[in-house]
């Protein structure tokens, strides 16, 4: 298990690992005790929480075009009006995470997640984002790639 080195750097790849870890185990699991959606709304408290309080100027500032929010791993996913850029989300993603206000939505009568929905109650429930459920793992992959990459790129 060990000590944390660099608790930033360290806190993001284990929260990586630990859902790859269980990805790669689920299949041991009847489908009624699979829980990948609770364990990757469990980990957006390490990879959106800790970095914003902790390393948010590491985080990438890039606008949220058509293009990017593809390559990031987004392209069917809601964003808020007046989210610019992927730092504008992470931080505005913080507030709904912190506070839980988020809701599942489910598009099939098997009430399976489709959608998680991400909300500022402080601004009369303002849509943040609506990401499709299928696109947040890649989407966290993506974005705890680039800040870990910034961090060892930039800080000492």
């Amino acid at each position: 298990m060990g000590n944390y080195r660099d608790i930033e750097k360290d806190f993001i790849e284990r929260t990586i690992r630990l859902i790859n870890q269980y990805n790669e185990n689920v299949h041991k699991y009847e489908f009624a005790e699979q829980f990948n959606y609770t364990l990757t709304i469990n980990c957006l408290l390490g990879l959106i929480v800790m970095p914003k309080e902790r390393v948010i100027t590491y985080v990438p500032n890039d606008r949220l075009t058509t293009q990017y929010k593809e390559e990031i791993g987004l392209p069917t996913s809601e964003i808020g009006e007046g989210i610019e850029t992927l730092r504008d989300l992470i931080y505005q993603l913080r507030h709904a995470v912190a506070h839980f206000n988020i809701n599942v939505i489910s598009e099939s009568p098997e009430n399976l997640i489709d959608w998680v929905e991400f909300i500022d109650q402080e601004n009369n429930n303002r849509l943040i984002a609506k990401l499709r459920a299928i696109e947040i793992l890649p989407f966290l992959k993506h974005y705890s790639h680039c800040l870990l990459t910034n961090l060892n790129n930039y800080r000492n």
